[in-house]
C-alpha cells in the first residue's frame, strides 16, 4: 500500500472524532460581557416625540444585566414646575431590568432597536465604572438641557469617553444635514400645536449649520451615527418593530388652515349690531392675547437660562407693547388706525428681522400671519367709519 493510501486512512479515521470536538471550556470560564445602545422610537404623547436612548451591559462575570438610562424626573421635586419653565429642570441616571423597561415602551408601540458596541474588555470595564458611578446618589442628578445636556448626549458623552474623544472628533468633522429647528420639525410633524410651540420658543440660534455631533442629541441620530463608525459598532438588531407612525403630519398645512379659520371667526365676531365696537373690541381681545403670549416669549428670553429663545423675532410677532399701546391710544385721534398701523409695522419687522437673522418664521407667520392682517384690516375699517 502506497504511503497516500495509508494517509487517507488515517483522515477518514480520524475525521469523526474531529467533527465532534469541541474547545475546551473550564467551569469557571463565562461569555464575554457585552454593551449595547438601545435606542427607543418616538410616541405618542408629547415628551415622547424626540424618541429615547439608553445603554444596556451584560457582565456574565459579575451578574450584571441591567439598562442604564439618563431620562428620568421627578414631578415631585420642590418646585418642580418653576424649575422647568425656567429652564432648571433635574433629570438623574437609573440602571433598570430590562424585560421591565423594554415590555413598558413595547406596551405604548415604540420600536427598539439594539447596537452591540465594539468594546475590547478595558473599554468595557471603564464604561461599567463609569455608568455605575453616575447612577450614585451624589452623581446621577444633572440640569436637563433639551440640545445640550439631555439623555441622548449622556449617552453620546459615555461612548466618547470610552473612546477617548475619537467619536467627538469624528462626529465634530461632519456638518449635520439640517438644523435643530429642522430637527425639533421632524421630531413634532405629527403634534400641529407642538411644532407651532417649540418654533415660537427658539430664536435664531436653533437655525445655525451644525456638527454630527451636536445633532446627536436626538438618539435616532446618535444610532444613525453610530451605525457609521466601523469601530464603534459589533452588530445591530431590531428588538421590536412597531406597525404604528408616530410622526407623519402635515403641520405647516394644519396651521394655515387654522389661520383660516381663525381669521374667518374674527370677522364672523365683528359683524353683529354695532359693528364698529364690535370690530375694535374683537380685535382689542385678540391684541391681548398675543400681547400676553409675546410677553411670555420676552420673559424666556431676558429672565431664564433657555438659551435658545433669545434674539427671537417672534417677540415682534406678538408684540407685548399691544397692552399699554392700546391704552395709551384709547383717547387718541384716529387711534383705531394708529394701532392698526403699529399691528402691520411690527409684523413686517418681525418678518424682515427674522430673514436677516436667518431665524425660520415660516410655522409662526402661517398661523399668526392671516389673523394679524384680518385684525389690522378691522381696525382700519372701524376707524375710517369712525372719522
Amino acid at each position: 500500500m502506497s504511503f497516500s493510501w495509508l494517509l487517507r486512512v488515517v483522515v477518514v479515521l480520524l475525521l469523526p472524532i474531529f467533527l465532534c470536538a469541541s474547545p475546551v471550556v473550564t467551569a469557571n470560564e463565562k461569555p464575554a460581557a457585552q454593551a449595547w445602545l438601545v435606542t427607543y422610537g418616538p410616541g405618542n404623547v408629547y415628551f415622547e416625540r424626540f424618541g429615547h436612548n439608553a445603554l444596556w451591559l451584560k457582565n456574565p462575570s459579575s451578574g450584571l444585566d441591567h439598562i442604564f438610562n439618563f431620562g428620568f424626573f421627578d414631578f415631585n421635586q420642590p418646585n418642580f414646575l418653576g424649575r422647568f419653565i425656567s429652564g432648571d429642570t433635574l433629570y438623574f441616571a437609573a440602571a433598570r431590568n430590562p424585560e421591565v423597561e423594554f415590555a413598558e415602551y413595547i406596551a405604548t408601540q415604540r420600536n427598539i432597536s439594539l447596537q452591540q458596541l465594539k468594546l475590547n474588555p478595558d473599554q468595557y470595564q471603564r464604561l461599567e465604572n463609569y455608568l455605575l458611578d453616575q447612577i450614585q446618589p451624589a452623581n446621577r442628578d444633572y440640569r436637563y438641557q433639551y440640545f445640550r445636556n439631555n439623555c441622548s448626549t449622556r449617552v453620546r458623552d459615555a461612548l466618547d469617553l470610552v473612546f477617548n474623544g475619537e467619536i467627538q472628533q469624528s462626529l465634530q468633522a461632519l456638518p449635520a444635514p439640517i438644523t435643530v429647528r429642522q430637527q425639533i420639525h421632524q421630531a413634532a410633524a405629527a403634534d400641529p400645536w407642538l411644532y407651532l410651540g417649540m418654533d415660537m420658543a427658539m430664536g435664531p440660534s436653533v437655525d445655525r449649520n451644525q456638527s454630527q455631533w451636536q445633532a446627536s442629541f436626538i438618539p435616532e441620530v446618535l444610532a444613525r451615527v453610530v451605525s457609521q463608525l466601523p469601530e464603534v459598532l459589533a452588530d445591530e438588531v431590531v428588538y421590536y418593530q412597531s406597525d404604528k407612525d408616530h410622526q407623519s403630519g402635515q403641520p405647516l398645512v394644519f396651521l394655515f388652515i387654522s389661520s383660516l379659520l381663525l381669521a374667518g371667526l374674527l370677522v364672523l365676531l365683528s359683524k353683529p349690531w354695532q359693528a364698529i365696537l364690535k370690530a375694535r373690541l374683537v380685535a382689542s381681545v385678540w391684541l391681548v392675547i398675543c400681547s400676553l403670549a409675546g410677553g411670555g416669549l420676552l420673559w424666556l428670553w431676558l429672565a431664564t437660562t433657555h438659551t435658545d429663545a433669545a434674539n427671537n423675532w417672534n417677540v415682534l410677532l406678538l408684540n407685548p407693547l399691544y397692552i399699554p399701546a392700546m391704552l395709551w391710544l384709547r383717547s387718541k385721534p384716529h387711534a383705531s388706525r394708529r394701532l392698526a398701523m403699529l399691528v402691520v409695522i411690527s409684523t413686517v419687522l418681525a418678518a424682515v428681522g427674522a430673514l436677516f437673522s436667518g431665524q425660520d418664521l415660516l410655522a409662526p407667520l402661517a398661523f399668526f400671519g392671516l389673523p394679524m392682517l384680518t385684525v389690522s384690516l378691522l381696525l382700519w375699517k372701524a376707524g375710517t367709519q369712525q372719522s
